[in-house]
């Protein structure tokens, strides 16, 4: 018996005050794989705790719904707890479940899918396993690093810690590709020594914002984006000898870009783009096709994963090649692309315009002559196939975080389609989707897909059948 551990207690239904030492049975799981307690029926969040997992810890907020406690001592560890691979994970805002088994990650993505199912009264015995990846390391074919000025004037490069813009250097993610990670730090090295300043947040001042690096998986290619902050230094001139000094680094780098964001927001890219080296795309393939990936195209970060993903939605809509296709939030066409030889006509819709034309350059590029891909709001465009007399057989969508509108539900609906393919990056709003589609349609299956090891998101694939009308 662990001594402090038992002495620890308290009566029954007295408050939890902050600061307090506390003793607490870990009994499951959050959504962002925090280790979750019960304490006189409240829910108690642990950071870093593991199932079944006894612990002393800190109350760090308290509120009438719920507590956060900060782990002082694991009394009892889990089974599936390991070593941390990065010494800096636990104040860096990425892979935060490095101390969790891989295989237990698996799981866990799945039963966080499965209560989503529960608590929306969705048949939750039609989800499967979680695929995972084989090698779950070195798996991001994207950096994009903050260049900022810390308050004693020096500029770092590294990734924003927790809920706060502080950047927390590090020497190697274990994430991110290897080549690509490294290089971001050389070209950072390469500025600062020809006297660009980082940015400085509170002030909106200084010269780079961000260092933006894409690598295509399968080609080696790497392309190379430089996020400014003043439209004086917005020219090819200012950055020659930088650039000739980055595309001597390494051989694969194809072309160097500047991008100029001068908000004051959290995003990344600005909407002026200037090439000041080499070729206007990269290029990598998913499965047999390859796509050309622009500074602001849309591109599965995980491009092994991405594979299984599209694979998997395939194997599930079963199609025999005779269907028409709704690719539904298209982006650059990358599914419908994929999905062409097994249907008989394609038709995309996507917000956005650079994505659009991506999408067509791609057609181009993989000779698919049986894909049309249009640019507007999917809840506006889809009524335009409607007047031309497109019915479709099958629809896929892929929404944003947000999932579909309702309108969008609405024509899903009012379709009629045999089948629709759902690919969600937010199950959250895929399960409540898919209870609103319920009316017409049946769930058949759900699989979890990993394309982020070591962190708690997961993305589904779903896969709804119309229902049978019976006579």
């Amino acid at each position: 018996m662990h001594l402090a551990y038992d002495i620890i207690s308290k009566k029954r239904g007295e408050i939890i005050l902050k600061n307090e030492e506390v003793k607490l049975d870990i009994v499951d799981y959050g959504n962002n794989f925090e280790g979750i307690a019960k304490q006189d029926g409240k829910v108690v969040f642990v950071p870093y705790a593991m199932n079944e997992e006894k612990i002393i810890g800190k109350v760090i907020k308290e509120n009438k719904n719920y507590s956060i406690v900060k782990i002082n001592e694991i009394v009892k560890e889990s089974r599936f707890r390991v070593t941390p691979f990065c010494e800096v994970y636990k104040r860096c805002g990425g892979c935060s479940a490095q101390h969790i088994e891989y295989l237990e990650q698996l799981r866990i993505k799945r039963k966080n899918v499965e209560n989503l199912l529960k608590n929306y009264n969705v048949n939750y015995n039609l989800l499967e396993n979680t695929i995972g990846q084989g090698l779950p390391y070195y798996y991001r074919n994207k950096v994009q690093y903050p260049v900022r000025v810390d308050k004693e004037g020096k500029a770092k490069i590294g990734f924003y810690s927790k809920r706060s813009h502080e950047i927390v250097e590090n020497n190697c993610c274990f994430i991110q590709n290897r080549v690509i990670d490294m290089l971001a730090k050389e070209i950072f090295n390469i500025l600062i020594q020809n006297n660009f300043s980082g940015y400085k947040e509170e002030e909106g001042t200084g010269d780079i914002r961000h260092i933006l690096i894409r690598h295509g998986y399968h080609t080696g290619e790497i392309m190379v984006v430089l996020v400014v902050n003043r439209k004086e230094i917005f020219s090819k001139e200012i950055f020659v000898k930088v650039a000739e000094k980055i595309i001597s680094i390494n051989k694969n780098i194809k072309s160097v870009f500047l991008d100029l964001n001068e908000s004051k927001t959290n995003e990344i890219l600005g909407e002026e783009v200037l090439n000041i080296y080499g070729e206007d795309y990269i290029t990598d393939y998913i499965g047999e096709y390859k796509y050309l990936i622009s500074p602001k195209s849309f591109f599965q970060v995980n491009t092994i994963q991405a594979e299984m993903l599209y694979e998997t939605l395939k194997e599930k809509l079963e199609l025999n090649g005779d269907e028409i296709l709704f690719d539904l939030y298209s982006g650059v066409g990358s599914i419908g692309i994929f999905l062409s030889k097994d249907v008989k006509r394609i038709y995309g819709i996507e917000i956005e315009k650079s994505a659009v034309e991506m999408a067509n350059i791609n057609l181009k590029e993989n000779n698919v002559k049986n894909a049309e891909y249009i640019a507007g709001a999917v809840e506006d465009k889809i009524e335009e196939f409607k007047i031309r007399n497109i019915i479709p057989d099958v629809i896929v969508v892929d929404p944003p975080r947000k999932g579909l509108d309702e309108k969008s539900i609405e024509y899903l609906l009012n379709f009629n389609a045999k089948k629709i393919g759902y690919v969600s990056c937010n199950p959250s709003t895929m399960v409540r989707d898919l209870k609103l589609l319920e009316s017409k349609y049946d769930t058949i299956t759900i699989t979890p897909v990993d394309m982020f090891p070591h962190t708690s998101s997961v993305e589904c694939v779903s896969v709804l059948q119309r229902k049978k009308i019976e006579k």
